[in-house]
C-alpha cells in the first residue's frame, strides 16, 4: 500500500489544469489567494491593473454569506418526516416549538465556534478556485484547506471517498510524543526548518476513517473514524462538472472578460503615463534661447514668436476612446456576472424597481444554491447537530427528524410562491371589478382556472367553498333582519321607560 505522500503525488495529475487554471483567477482578482509554486500567501509578484475582479469576488462573496448563512436566523430547520408525522402523539405546535430551540441553540454553537468567519473565506475561494476542503473539529473553529494543499477522488455520485491533504508544520508544533515516535529531534542552535505532514481521510461505507502520516509514517495518535453523514469533511464545489474529481469556479468561466480587461486596463495606463509627458519643441530657426526659455518665470517677457513653440502631441485620443469604450463594456458585463447591481440612472428609481433588479440577480444564483445546499448547508447542519448532541446541548434526536435547509434555493422557492401568489390575487382583482365578468363569467371556476394557470399551490385551502359562501351570506342575512329590527326594538324599550318610570 502507497503511503500518503505517494498517493498526493499520484492524484496531483488530475488536479493540474484546474489548479493551474486557479492560479490564473487568483492572479486576476486576489493575487495571492492560490499561490503559484514554491511561494506563499503573501508574495505577490504582480498586481492586476483592475479590481473589478477582487470588488466583485468581496461583493459576491458577501451576498452569498449573507444568503446562506444569514445572522438573524437559523439556516435551517427540523422537520418531522411523513411517518414519524403521522405517529406523533403531540401538539403539532409545541413539537415546532421544541425543534426551533433546537435549531436556535445549533446555531449559537456555531456562533460560538466562528463559523461565518471560515464560510465567508470558503466563500471566496469557492469563487475564484472552485474547490476547498473544509474541517468542523469537535472543540475549534473550522480549518480551510487551498486546492493547492488537497487532492481527493470522487465516486459516481460526485461524492468524495479519498481526501489527502499536504501541510508545512515546524517539528517544535508537534507534541513531545509524537516527536519521540518519528524520531524528530530539534536542535536549538539551528534553524527550524518545516517538514511536511499529510491528513488522509477515507469513505467507506457509512464511516469515515481519517490519521496523519510524517515520512511514510502513522501517528497513532491521529486515527480516528466518525459516521459519514457527520464527519466534518466537506469538499464543496461552486459548480459540479459530471465525471471530474474537482469543480469549476465562477471566475473560469469569464476568464475570457477578465483577461480583456486586464490587457485594456494596462494599455489605457500606460497611454496615459505616456500622454501625461509635456515636451516642447522649439524652432531651429527662432532667436529664442531655449535655456532662458527653461528659466523664464510666470509673466516673463521674451523675444520671438508664438510659433516657433509647440508641444509634442501623441494624437491618439480617438484610439483611446475605443479602448475606454470597449473597457466599460467589458467591466459592465464582469459586474452583472458577480451581481453588482447597477441601477438605473434617473432621480427616481422605485423600490418595485430595485426589488426586482436584486430577484433577478438572486435567481441567477439558482444553480450554484443547489450545489451548496448539497455539498455544503446540509453537511454543516448535520456535523453541529451531532456536535451539540455529545456536547449535551440539545436532547438526542431521532431517525424521523431531518433538518431542512431554508435558505439559498429554497428562499428563492418561497419567494417565487409570493410572487405568483401576488400576481394571481391582482389579476383576480382585476377581473372581478369588471361587472361584464361576474355577469356572463362562472366566478368560482374562472378563479380555480386562473390559479392554476399561475401555479398558485393550495387553491382548495385559498377559495370558499360553496358550503362557507352560504354560511357566510346566511350569517349576513342574520345580521341585515337584526339590525333592521333593532329601532323598533328600541322604540318599544323607550316606550316601555316612559309609561313605567319607576
Amino acid at each position: 500500500m502507497k503511503n500518503a505522500a505517494s498517493r498526493f503525488s499520484a492524484l496531483s495529475a488530475a488536479r493540474s489544469s484546474v489548479l493551474d487554471k486557479a492560479r490564473e483567477a487568483s492572479r486576476l482578482t486576489i493575487p495571492g489567494m492560490i499561490p503559484s509554486p514554491g511561494q506563499n500567501e503573501h508574495y505577490t509578484p504582480s498586481q492586476p491593473y483592475q479590481s473589478v475582479g477582487a470588488h466583485g469576488v468581496r461583493t459576491l462573496g458577501s451576498r452569498l454569506l449573507s444568503t446562506l448563512f444569514p445572522t438573524s436566523v437559523p439556516f435551517f430547520r427540523l422537520e418531522l418526516d411523513a411517518f414519524a408525522a403521522a405517529n406523533v402523539q403531540a401538539d403539532k405546535a409545541k413539537t415546532d416549538s421544541l425543534l426551533s430551540q433546537v435549531s436556535e441553540s445549533t446555531a449559537s454553537l456555531m456562533e460560538d465556534l466562528r463559523v461565518r468567519p471560515a464560510m465567508a473565506e470558503a466563500m471566496r475561494h469557492l469563487i475564484v478556485a472552485g474547490n476547498i476542503v473544509i474541517h468542523f473539529p469537535l472543540d475549534r473553529a473550522p480549518k480551510l484547506y487551498r486546492l493547492d494543499q488537497f487532492v481527493l477522488k470522487r465516486n459516481a455520485e460526485g461524492e468524495w471517498v479519498e481526501i489527502i491533504i499536504q501541510e508545512k508544520v515546524y517539528p517544535s508544533t508537534l507534541s513531545e510524543a509524537v516527536r519521540t515516535q518519528l524520531g524528530l529531534k530539534i536542535d536549538s542552535d539551528k534553524s527550524e526548518q518545516q517538514i511536511d505532514i499529510y491528513t488522509v481521510v477515507v469513505r467507506r461505507g457509512d464511516t469515515v476513517e481519517e490519521h496523519q502520516e510524517i515520512d511514510g509514517k502513522v501517528i497513532e495518535s491521529t486515527k480516528g473514524q466518525s459516521p459519514a453523514s457527520k464527519s466534518g469533511w466537506l469538499a464543496p464545489r461552486w459548480l459540479a462538472v459530471p465525471g471530474s474529481d474537482y469543480g469549476r469556479s465562477l471566475i473560469t468561466e469569464y476568464l475570457g472578460d477578465l483577461l480583456s480587461l486586464e490587457d485594456l486596463n494596462q494599455s489605457i495606463v500606460q497611454f496615459a503615463a505616456v500622454a501625461s509627458r509635456i515636451i516642447n519643441l522649439v524652432d531651429p530657426n527662432s532667436t529664442l534661447d531655449v535655456a532662458e526659455l527653461a528659466k523664464a518665470q510666470s509673466g516673463d517677457y521674451l523675444y520671438g514668436r508664438e510659433s516657433d513653440v509647440s508641444s509634442v502631441g501623441l494624437n491618439k485620443s480617438q484610439d483611446f476612446g475605443v479602448m475606454s469604450s470597449v473597457a466599460e463594456r467589458i467591466e459592465e458585463r464582469v459586474s452583472r456576472a458577480f451581481l453588482i447591481q447597477n441601477f438605473r440612472q434617473a432621480e427616481r428609481v422605485t423600490a418595485e424597481e430595485i426589488r426586482a433588479q436584486s430577484e433577478e440577480l438572486e435567481t441567477v444564483l439558482g444553480g450554484t444554491f443547489s450545489v451548496l445546499a448539497s455539498e455544503l448547508q446540509e453537511p454543516i447542519a448535520n456535523r453541529y447537530l451531532y456536535i451539540a448532541e455529545r456536547r449535551n446541548l440539545i436532547p438526542p434526536i431521532p431517525p424521523g427528524i431531518k433538518p431542512k435547509v431554508i435558505t439559498g434555493l429554497a428562499a428563492l422557492g418561497r419567494a417565487a410562491e409570493v410572487n405568483r401568489l401576488r400576481t394571481f390575487i391582482g389579476d383576480a382583482s382585476a377581473m372581478l371589478s369588471n361587472p361584464a365578468v361576474t355577469q356572463h363569467f362562472n366566478v368560482a371556476t374562472l378563479l380555480t382556472r386562473l390559479g392554476v394557470e399561475h401555479g398558485v399551490l393550495g387553491l382548495g385551502d385559498l377559495l370558499k367553498s360553496d358550503e362557507q359562501k352560504a354560511e357566510e351570506q346566511q350569517q349576513a342575512m342574520m345580521a341585515q333582519a337584526t339590525q333592521a329590527a333593532a329601532p323598533g326594538f328600541m322604540d318599544a324599550a323607550m316606550k316601555a321607560a316612559s309609561e313605567n318610570p319607576e
